[in-house]
């Protein structure tokens, strides 16, 4: 995966580079967006580039199979609002402008000024010829700039799909350092306060890539029991309740993991506001996880999406995040 991203980020750069400094042909550009694309495993975009590189259908098209990439192609002009599109390759369309441009600069050529021009006839039929020919010049000139204008705005396309994974790898490079300091205050937490949590985060992960729908149930099965360890390493289960800042009740007891952290965030330097945030996010991750585990213990079928289970177990180490932060 690193290694995957790290060619990414490199061919995104020089992508762009290609594509700032017009150095690169197109064809050369199509390739190695392609490969990013590839690379970002992103299948909208190989579909996209790889009929920018080798021509649309001519029937039975759909922008909307574009998928993600359907507003590239719509905002170059290759589609218009009515669906209508150009069906000939982005190098095609290049090449066919370059065809009206050597044809614009042909007329360029200065007329034989060796011809006497002998009577009237031959005169006006000169005029004619020229007047004609400069048609057939602004005609060829307006073709070609018609051409060009879409090649530029298709080569743009491109560019804006390039810098649309470039700002996405660098998302991912800042979310990746701030969940790796999150990871250093989890693991350090962990090693000194509650080293059983380990084998459960592990045990978790490797549910999560068994890939499924029991798998992901089990993994949720094994966050609530990673919290009740947590629990008993920092708050160990009492008899008698727990009185809270608002005067309020709590049970504490052993399957009151949920009370029993709470009452350990209480009582560390943690703002009330920070704890209420805190509450009201473990309160719904608690639901989530006991609702699963009852389910479970009843020998009832649990579908659990791989979204959803992914979901759970960041927010149950995010949450570990903040248990950890508050015990420094």
């Amino acid at each position: 995966m690193s290694n995957r991203l790290d060619e990414a980020r490199q061919t995104v750069r020089t992508l762009l580079d290609d594509l700032e400094t017009v150095t690169v042909r197109t064809e050369g550009i199509l390739m190695k967006a392609k490969r990013l694309a590839r690379l970002m495993r992103d299948s909208d975009a190989q579909y996209w580039l790889e009929l920018e590189t080798s021509g649309y259908p001519k029937d039975s098209f759909k922008t909307s199979s574009l998928g993600t990439c359907e507003k590239y192609a719509t905002k170059s002009g290759r589609v218009d609002s009515g669906g209508k599109y150009y069906v000939p390759s982005l190098p095609q369309l290049e090449a066919i402008g370059e065809g009206y441009k050597e044809r614009a600069d042909a007329f360029n050529k200065p007329a034989d000024k060796s011809v006497v021009i002998e009577d009237f006839l031959a005169k006006k039929a000169t005029e004619d010829f020229l007047a004609n020919r400069a048609k057939q010049q602004i005609a060829a000139r307006k073709l070609y700039n018609d051409h060009h204008a879409l090649v530029v705005a298709l080569r743009d396309s491109v560019h804006s799909y390039a810098t649309d994974v470039y700002i996405s790898i660098e998302l991912g490079d800042a979310a990746q350092d701030i969940f790796e300091q999150a990871r250093n205050r989890v693991d350090n937490f962990i090693r000194s306060y509650a080293p059983k949590a380990a084998e459960q985060i592990i045990a978790v992960n490797e549910r999560m890539a068994d890939d499924s729908a029991e798998a992901f149930s089990h993994a949720l099965t094994t966050c609530r029991r990673l919290l009740l360890t947590i629990a008993d390493a920092i708050y160990p289960a009492r008899s008698e309740p727990y009185i809270d800042g608002r005067g309020k009740s709590r049970d504490v007891g052993y399957e009151s993991y949920k009370n029993r952290l709470l009452a350990y965030l209480e009582q560390s330097a943690a703002s009330a506001g920070s704890r209420a945030l805190i509450e009201s996010g473990l309160e719904h991750l608690a639901a989530r996880l006991d609702a699963v585990n009852s389910k479970v213990s009843k020998g009832v079928h649990v579908t659990v999406t791989e979204e959803e289970a992914r979901l759970a177990v960041i927010h149950t180490y995010l949450f570990l995040g903040e248990i950890a932060q508050a015990t420094e």
